[in-house]
């Protein structure tokens, strides 16, 4: 579980259309992995920075690549599925992440998309590769909740829009963040810069975790 320290500054008195609401919780992060293909399933569910079995599951993905399909859809209703079980005023957000084209439970996905938005979800997609439909993802990014969509090519510009967030230092609002990784066979079967996209997703998410764990020490 989250440790839970709520914040209210003495010296304020927040409006009245905040009057009520979930006051921010402030602590450590807690971050999840899913993983998807043919369907989506979770690897890790609300892992310490310091887990290390977090670790050992980002350097495993690779191992789980298969399947025939993209069901980007199932990645998201397990996205959402973990972070409704975050407890109120910690933000969620969901970064979600395919090299191609979904081409399974696409009747389901704007429902998905709905969900997430009715439960305050930040989905951000990330575009991964050169083949993949920018336009569906700016889409599902702008119908959540400050959802953006970032195109990607390189190992430098996933770290860069993986890292974001506050800097070191002062009170951080706790974040439960849901990394949803598309394992189709693609991410082994081709390369960016020479190497499997898996190892380079796997690389740029290591190096997110120790980014973290250096911030919020």
């Amino acid at each position: 579980m989250f440790p839970i320290r709520q914040h209210t500054p003495s010296n304020t008195r927040p409006p009245a259309a905040a009057i009520g609401a979930q006051s921010p919780v402030y602590g450590n992060d807690r971050i999840s992995l899913i993983g998807f293909h043919d369907q989506g399933f979770v690897i890790r569910s609300r892992a310490k920075l310091h887990d290390g079995r977090l670790q050992s599951a980002i350097l495993d993905l690779h191992r789980r690549v298969g399947g025939s399909s993209t069901n980007l859809t199932d990645g998201l209703r397990h996205a959402v599925e973990v972070l409704r079980k975050t407890p109120s005023g910690i933000l969620r957000r969901v970064w979600l992440l395919t090299d191609g084209y979904p081409n399974r439970q696409q009747e389901h996905l704007w429902r998905r998309v709905a969900e997430a938005r009715e439960a305050r979800i930040n989905v951000n997609c990330i575009g991964f590769g050169d083949r993949f439909d920018a336009a569906l993802l700016q889409r599902i990014s702008q119908a959540t909740h400050r959802g953006r969509f970032v195109s990607v090519q390189s190992l430098r510009a996933l770290t860069d829009a993986l890292a974001t967030g506050p800097a070191r230092g002062g009170p951080h609002r706790a974040e439960h963040t849901v990394y949803a990784i598309d394992l189709s066979g693609s991410m082994v079967l081709e390369q960016m810069q020479g190497r499997a996209k898996i190892a380079v997703v796997q690389d740029a998410l290591i190096q997110l975790l120790h980014h973290k764990m250096k911030c919020f020490a």
